[in-house]
């Protein structure tokens, strides 16, 4: 019960965390739901063009660099760009799991506010390349 209450906790404070986060100033420039969809996928194929290249910059670059942006995997909840892992660690493996972003717009662009990554179960095949 006490994990149950804990994982409750973080997801809680998680999403405390990304509601009290300062909105980003306007830009000035007006845009359509069609011009966002074409901008938010523009970033997501920049994301996963630049992890199948190992591009490391370009990859980061997607993201927020703020403190409330939000990461999840199988070790929990974790906040903030300056401590995360994908910054500073090299892995030579490639996984296949499940993986989820969050896009909001802001004055910079678009950018990935949150990500989720789960890799497959044991045996599991990849479901893409």
């Amino acid at each position: 019960m006490a994990s149950t209450r804990v994982s409750f906790g973080r997801i809680f404070v998680f999403f405390v965390a990304v509601a009290c986060a300062p909105m980003p100033a306007k830009t000035g420039t007006s845009s359509s739901p069609a011009s966002d969809t074409v901008d938010a996928r523009r970033l997501f194929e920049e994301n996963i063009d630049a992890i199948h290249k190992r591009d490391r910059a370009r990859y980061l670059a997607t993201y927020l660099h703020t403190n409330t942006l939000g990461r999840n995997g199988p070790a929990g909840l974790e906040l903030g760009y300056e401590s995360w892992s994908a910054r500073r660690d090299s892995k030579d493996t490639t996984s296949s799991g499940v993986s989820e972003r969050v896009f909001v717009r802001t004055a910079e662009g678009w950018r990935i506010a949150v990500t989720t990554a789960f890799g497959l179960r044991a045996g599991a095949p990849a479901q893409c390349k």
